[in-house]
């Protein structure tokens, strides 16, 4: 993202990469490309963590900025947690939204301090 004008260069080398990863497939994002396991997203990989300790039992918080986060939200939402979008980005199923990242900083210094 702090480098837009190798965008091409890095989506052809993510298409070359993925090409070469039997089971894992290209999800395009704003400004990004991830590279994941063919079935797996970020909302899996909550709902696997949410069940081994530390975590087991512990309410999720999920922050994130892209349209890949949006299956972790879902879960975060669906396990009673809170999901925060930075940015404005419509439509998403975040349930709190800030500005960006320093909004993300500023929160997450209000709640270390509680």
């Amino acid at each position: 993202r702090a480098a837009p004008e190798h965008a091409e260069e890095m989506r052809g080398f993510a298409e070359a990469a993925v090409e070469r990863l039997p089971g894992y497939r290209l999800q395009h994002g704003n400004q990004v490309a991830e590279l994941r396991p063919e079935g797996a997203d970020k909302g899996d990989a909550i709902a696997a963590l949410a069940g081994e300790p530390p975590f087991r039992g512990r309410t999720p918080v999920f922050v994130g900025d892209d349209l890949t986060d949006e299956h972790g939200f879902e879960v975060v939402n669906e396990r009673g947690g809170t999901s925060v979008l930075v940015g404005d980005r419509q439509p998403s199923s975040a349930r709190y939204r800030l500005a960006d990242t320093a909004a993300v900083h500023a929160w997450l210094r209000q709640g270390a301090g509680a």
